[in-house]
Order: structure tokens, then C-alpha cells, then sequence
């Protein structure tokens, strides 16, 4: 309940009221100047707001000034670039034109799901979910600093991924591609991500440091990013979870020592020219693969030897689901993507006729060796 105490007058003789309301056991104060009448009834007023959701003290600023503001203030401190100029792009193209005009006080759980909603509608399913994601992030940041009283976006339904269903190769198809693929240069490349199941920007900030062949492991310590304008840097792994080392197989070990062996036979042959960047994985004169000439690669050569089209990406997705398909258990096989929750790990679970009919044929055969079993021991009467 909110509560009014006075605290004097001030220059013009007004009387100064306190008015106090407690949110979720957080005291919000706010100072009217005036009547003992009119402090109550701004208090009554300022209870009301509380109950519906709202900031205790209005305020005039606009949804869009404060999303801007939290970008530049907050998000741009915690994200890597790309993700501060992906949300940027977001900001202004999927949530200004919808409810940047709306004051904060205003703004409403309704408000949050028609935006979302849009999306959805739109058949931008990641659209949707990434944006619902930034809103109810910024959104709790105005809760602490007082603009909002609750965050509107925990009554917003989250919309639902509709890309969970992952496209991927077959063990046949995987190896029919990195034979199409030999004496393509991004060879190797395509090769260490159907291998270690890695993703491309992990491929990318792999260096020769990070890849202990007595050991047979590979360390993955860091990522690389593109920088808007051109350019790259090392960033940090995707997860915490994402920093691991990965055991290397002899297939990978062997691929990996004729890659370097011929990287080595192209640095001589470039001299000074070579950007000596110590990288696994480069292009012609040392620098980082160019993932938008890499998915051309790839497509060109799933083009020409008559495969599924996919993407870079899945690639990753063919080495979770076909390790999963050779009957490694799923702890293992989040383990070795270095997944942050086996709930993720789970999406790379896709049935087929195949695996369906031998697992009803090998439940069949149990059940019919269980029940000849009774039979046999019915008949004895042991």
C-alpha cells in the first residue's frame, strides 16, 4: 500500500509531500509538491500503476530512446561486434517500426507479443526468437533501474524455432562429398568440420598451437569474427562449455598433417606475402577463411556430385546426428560439441525408417525370447 508522509514546504510556499510504494519489496519513492489531497491522490494513483504492471512513476521516455540507450550503455559492454551490430539491425528494423513510439509507461505485455508475433506470422521463426530474446533482456534491465515496474516480456510466449529440425549428410553422403571434394582448397577445411563437428568460426580461429598431434588432441580456445567494415579478430568461445579439447582420430590426424604439410609448400611459395597469422585453416596468402566463399564451395560441390543442399553450418549438424546414429550416447556426443546443455544435443536426434524398423524388430525378438521363456518354464512347472 502506498503511504504519504510530509517533508516541509518549498520556495513557493507548496507543501512537499513523500509518497512511498513498495514493489516486490523494493521501495519507490516519488516527491509531490502540492496539497495534502492531491498527494493522495497521486499516491492512489502511483498504487494503481503497480498493480497493472507499470512504472511507478511515469515517465515520458519513449521505448525506442531507452532500447537505443541499453544498447550503447549495456549490451555494446557484454557482446562481441557483430552481435552489437546484429542487434542494432534488429533494433531498428523489427522492434522500432513496432513499438518504438510507445512511452515505457505505457508499454504493455500485449505490445511485446503482437511484435513478436509479426514474425512469427512474417515465416521469420529465428527473426522472432532472437528479437524476443533482446526485448526481454533489455526489458528486465529497465525493471532494475526503475523505468518499469515488472518486465512485460514474462507473460510473452516464446515463439517456437521452426529451423530445430537440422539438415544433415548421411555417412554415405558425407563421404561421397569429401571425395567430390578433393583438390578443392577448402578440402581440409570441409573435412576437420564433418570430423570434429566444430563450428565454422571455431574452424576459423584454430591455430597450429591449438593442435597437439603426440597428443592426439585439439584445443579449442577461441573463435574468430568478422568486423563490420572488414577486417577480423579472436573472439571468445560461444559457451564456456565451448572451450574443450577434442580427441583427434587417425583419419583426422592424417588429414590434418598433409593439410599443414601442404600449407607450408604455399608459404614458401608466397614469401612476404604470406600473413603469417599462425591459423590452421587460411586462404591463399594466410588469412582467415572467407566462410561467405566457403558456403560457395560447398554448394558447388554438393551441385556437382548430386547431393542435398546444405548449409556450412550443418555440417556440424551431419557430425552430431550420424555419431548419435552409431549409438553414441548423448552425454558423449554434447560432450564432444561442447554443447552447454544436452537439451541442445537432443535436437540432432533425427529418426528414420531404418533405425525405427530395427529398433521395433530387435523389442519384437526380446519380447518373443521373454515369452518362450515363461512358456518353457509353465511347462516344466519349475
Amino acid at each position: 500500500m502506498a503511504t504519504i508522509a510530509h517533508r516541509g514546504t518549498d520556495s513557493d510556499g507548496k507543501e512537499i509531500w513523500r509518497i512511498r510504494v513498495f514493489v516486490d519489496g523494493k521501495q519507490k519513492s516519488i516527491t509531490y509538491h502540492g496539497s495534502e489531497r492531491g498527494a493522495q491522490r497521486t499516491a492512489a494513483a502511483a498504487e494503481n500503476r503497480r498493480e497493472q504492471g507499470e512504472t511507478v512513476a511515469p515517465t515520458k521516455m519513449k521505448v525506442g530512446d531507452y532500447l537505443s540507450e541499453w544498447l550503447e550503455t549495456y549490451q555494446k559492454q557484454e557482446v562481441a561486434k557483430i552481435t552489437y551490430v546484429e542487434d542494432t539491425g534488429r533494433l531498428r528494423r523489427n522492434i522500432l517500426p513496432e513499438i518504438g513510439e510507445k512511452r515505457m509507461a505505457t508499454l504493455t505485455t500485449m505490445d511485446c507479443q503482437r511484435t513478436v508475433n509479426r514474425l512469427t506470422q512474417q515465416g521469420k521463426a529465428r527473426s522472432a526468437v532472437m528479437v524476443f530474446n533482446l526485448l526481454k533482456k533489455s526489458l528486465r534491465k529497465a525493471v532494475e533501474l526503475g523505468y518499469l515496474v515488472k518486465n512485460p516480456m514474462d507473460a510473452v510466449t516464446k515463439p517456437k524455432d521452426r529451423a530445430q529440425e537440422r539438415p544433415a549428410l548421411t555417412d554415405e553422403q558425407a563421404v561421397a562429398f569429401l571425395e567430390a571434394a578433393k583438390g578443392d582448397t577448402l578440402c581440409a577445411f570441409f573435412a576437420f568440420l564433418l570430423h570434429t563437428g566444430a563450428r565454422p568460426e571455431e574452424a576459423q580461429g584454430l591455430l597450429w598451437i591449438d593442435v597437439d598431434f603426440e597428443k592426439r588432441v585439439i584445443c579449442f580456445r577461441r573463435a574468430m569474427k568478422r568486423l563490420p567494415g572488414g577486417g577480423w579478430e579472436f573472439a571468445e568461445m560461444k559457451t564456456t562449455s565451448s572451450v574443450n579439447d577434442f580427441p583427434m582420430n587417425e583419419e583426422l590426424i592424417g588429414i590434418l598433417r598433409a593439410h599443414k604439410k601442404e600449407q607450408a609448400r604455399l608459404r614458401l611459395a608466397m614469401g612476404t606475402d604470406w600473413a603469417d597469422n599462425g591459423l590452421a585453416f587460411t586462404n591463399q596468402a594466410g588469412n582467415p577463411v572467407d566462410v561467405s566463399k566457403a558456403r560457395k564451395h560447398l554448394k558447388a560441390i554438393l551441385t556437382s556430385s548430386g547431393l542435398p543442399t546444405i548449409r556450412l553450418y550443418d555440417l556440424r549438424h551431419t557430425f552430431g546426428s550420424t555419431t548419435l546414429q552409431d549409438g553414441t550416447d548423448i552425454k558423449t556426443v554434447s560432450r564432444l560439441m561442447r554443447h552447454a546443455s544436452i537439451t541442445t544435443t537432443a535436437r540432432y536426434m533425427h529418426g528414420n525408417a531404418e533405425t525405427d524398423r530395427a529398433a521395433v524388430e530387435r523389442r519384437g525378438k526380446r519380447l518373443k525370447r521373454n515369452g518362450d521363456a515363461r512358456n518353457d518354464h509353465n511347462a516344466t512347472g519349475e
